[in-house]
This record gives structure tokens, sequence and C-alpha cells, in this order.
């Protein structure tokens, strides 16, 4: 092969390796900018992922949606949010067509089974510093039980279905980073 040729190719190479990991953190940037900001109450779940390090594993109050049935387990699916008076998002309905004119979130079914379907959410885990994980996982443990009195949300920027998480809070107000540097 001429090696003129095998030096573009490797130019090829090597810019398509530069682009793609740029297009994905352009791509968040965009969406913390310009993404419409949602507030998800969270309930409780160390976890540990070996190519990405430690996180608080999160859940949500209102991932299962009552009267809705007949998607199978890994479905994409749209999810209509609604800010309740609370100021807390809810997912109301779930569609496997795109919503217009409503604000939405790009979910996949977890199982759908007696007249109630179950999402996953893709904002599960809130990724943090290796040592502080986990003491925020057992903060958020606490304040995420059933029979607390405390909460804990995150607030997540959405934008065309896509969402990034902004940060892990605490019912006061505080971000949970904040709280376990001052522990």
């Amino acid at each position: 092969m001429n090696k003129k040729l095998l030096i573009r190719l490797f130019m090829v190479l090597a810019l398509i390796q530069l682009v793609v990991p740029l297009s994905m953190i352009v791509e968040r940037e965009i969406i913390l900018k310009e993404g419409k900001q949602f507030k998800f109450k969270t309930a409780p779940v160390d976890p540990y992922d070996a190519f990405r390090g430690r996180y608080v594993a999160l859940r949500f109050q209102g991932d299962t949606l009552k009267g809705v049935q007949g998607f199978g387990h890994d479905q994409k699916v749209f999810a209509v949010i609604e800010v309740g008076e609370d100021g807390f998002a809810n997912l109301v309905s779930i569609s496997t067509k795109r919503p217009q004119g409503k604000d939405y979130i790009q979910a996949k079914v977890a199982y759908s089974f007696n007249q109630s379907t179950t999402l996953n959410l893709p904002i599960d885990r809130y990724y943090m510093e290796e040592k502080a994980a986990p003491k925020a996982e057992k903060l958020y443990q606490e304040y995420a039980r059933r029979d607390s009195k405390k909460n804990a949300y995150i607030l997540v920027r959405i934008k065309d279905g896509l969402p990034v998480i902004e940060g892990l809070f605490l019912d006061d107000g505080r971000r949970i980073e904040d709280v376990v540097k001052g522990m």
C-alpha cells in the first residue's frame, strides 16, 4: 500500500477517535445549558461499576404507571412528564411515539404486569468521587427511606427526551457532595 494512503487512513482514524468522545461531551453540555430542569423524588436502593467507579444508585418514586400495560421488556418508550404542585416531576403516561408539545424522557420498560408498567429511567446512577461515594450512599439511604420524613431528590436537565443529572440534593436543598465534605 502507498505510504501516503496509510498516513491519510491513520489521520482519519485519529480524527474519528477525537470527534466521537467530543461529540458526546458537547451533547451533554448542550443539554445542561439548554435543557428544561426537572426535580425527581428518589427512593431507596453501595454500588460499584468496574469501568466508571463509585456511584449512588437511584430509584424514583413514580417510576411505575398504574393502568398501563401491553409493553414488552426493554421496549423503548417516551414517558410524559408533568410537574406537580409540590414542584416535583411526575411521569403521567407512556407511548412508543415521541410526544409532541409535551415534556418527556426516553426510557425502557422494566416490566409490564397486572395493569401497571414499571420503567427503567436512564438517570439511575449518580457518579461521585471514589472516597465520598460510600458516605453519600449511606446518607442518601437515610434520606430516601420510606419511613423517613426526610427526602432526597435529583435535578435533571432534559432536552429532546435526553436527560443529564445536574446534582443529588437533600430535602433542605444542600448538594450531597457538600454535606459529605462536612462530615
